[in-house]
């Protein structure tokens, strides 16, 4: 097995997904993003919820993860997941982010938006009708920031 490359944290927030993506990733990384998405998602699963990504550092995708997570996000899709905000403001290549982004989630049928800063994503998804748990995004700030350490 190939070392894991890139780091989440994600966390559930009333019917928001909050998921903070420090990348680059490999598809390990991916895998393990899979695996705790579906935990924290699965009461969800036959109803509709949204996600806000917010991408950290060299937010890239090498080939293989790029594939596997077009592949797992259509799955979702079919679960419930229907829209999906991408943060690329603490991107450190946000122009490639976004082209390689762009082409990956196109193949999913996930309705996606690009967005500089996080609040925006947040008003685009509440405005959508989502409704997110406020103590619980508070929390998944509070592990995001112990994660950094």
């Amino acid at each position: 097995m190939k070392p894991v490359h890139g780091s989440f944290v994600v966390t559930r927030c009333g019917n928001i997904m909050l998921t903070q993506a420090y990348g680059p990733w490999n598809s390990e990384c991916v895998n393990g993003l899979v695996l705790d998405y579906r935990d924290k998602s699965i009461d969800m699963h036959g109803s509709n919820w949204g996600d806000i990504v917010v991408l950290e550092g060299e937010s890239l995708l090498i080939p293989d993860a790029e594939n596997l997570l077009a592949e797992r996000i259509s799955a979702v899709r079919h679960l419930g997941l229907t829209h999906l905000a991408l943060v690329l403001e603490s991107s450190l290549v946000k122009s490639t982010t976004r082209n390689q982004l762009d082409a990956v989630y196109r193949q999913t049928g996930v309705d996606f938006t690009f967005f500089d800063t996080y609040p925006e994503a947040r008003a685009w998804l509440t405005q959508l009708g989502y409704t997110l748990d406020e103590d619980a995004e508070r929390f998944h700030f509070v592990k995001t920031k112990q994660h950094c350490q």
